[in-house]
């Protein structure tokens, strides 16, 4: 089953102070900066409220891709999308200016990945958070196990969504699995129906007589 990152990612984005995520508005304006969604390019709460929402701003896939390797072993992916807004661009600007921003933001986007690889290696490491020092629950801490952070790719994406640049984090996890043992507690097995009453053999009514066979 894919681990749950979402409670960690949510956390670091409150800590990190690029992203000062906060689930509640301040002085009236809006603080969150952490989604769940299943595609950047769908409709999602990202998109409905991207007009007004903070930037930079951190969302994590709950879509699931995943891999077999074989039959001890699930090759899961985790997506995470770093978003940050260009700043509004203005006739006056020339082609170098604008390129020189879009630069800008994207060394940003990827100081915030390293920034949050840093972080789970040191969690998963020490099972503590290495800013805090307070420790997550059990359940939680499992969601980090078999994650492969060594070998995390990221990709800025080429298109832009109403001014705001995407870069995509994947992090494979490989998660146990045994295809030789089933859980049949998963399970209802039917009820057989109730069998049909078997008469002795030989007994019945002679149709020629009317006496029973069995007794001449």
């Amino acid at each position: 089953m894919k681990a749950n990152l979402s409670v960690i990612l949510e956390r670091w984005a409150e800590l990190y102070d690029a992203i000062g995520h906060n689930r509640k508005s301040k002085d009236g304006k809006k603080e969150k900066a952490f989604y769940l969604i299943r595609a950047i390019n769908e409709d999602n709460e990202f998109v409905r409220n991207q007009n007004t929402a903070k930037s930079p701003c951190v969302a994590y896939s709950i879509l699931i891709d995943a891999e077999g390797t074989n039959n001890l072993v699930v090759n899961y992916e985790h997506t995470i999308y770093f978003l940050m807004r260009s700043k509004q661009t203005s006739l006056a600007k020339s082609a170098r200016q604008d390129d020189e921003q879009f630069m800008n933001v994207q060394m940003a986007m990827d100081e915030f990945v390293q920034d949050l690889l840093a972080y789970l290696a040191r969690l998963k490491h020490t099972g503590k958070c290495p800013i805090t020092g307070q420790t997550y629950d059990a359940a939680t801490m499992q969601a980090l196990a078999g994650l492969q952070l060594d070998k995390a790719n990221w990709l800025s994406l080429a298109t832009k969504y109403s001014g705001w640049n995407v870069l995509a984090l994947a992090i494979e996890q490989n998660q146990p699995r045994n295809l030789n043992c089933i859980n049949t507690d998963q399970y209802t097995v039917p009820t057989a129906d109730p069998a049909t009453p078997q008469q002795p053999s030989g007994s019945g009514t002679d149709p020629n007589t009317g006496t029973d066979a069995g007794n001449p």
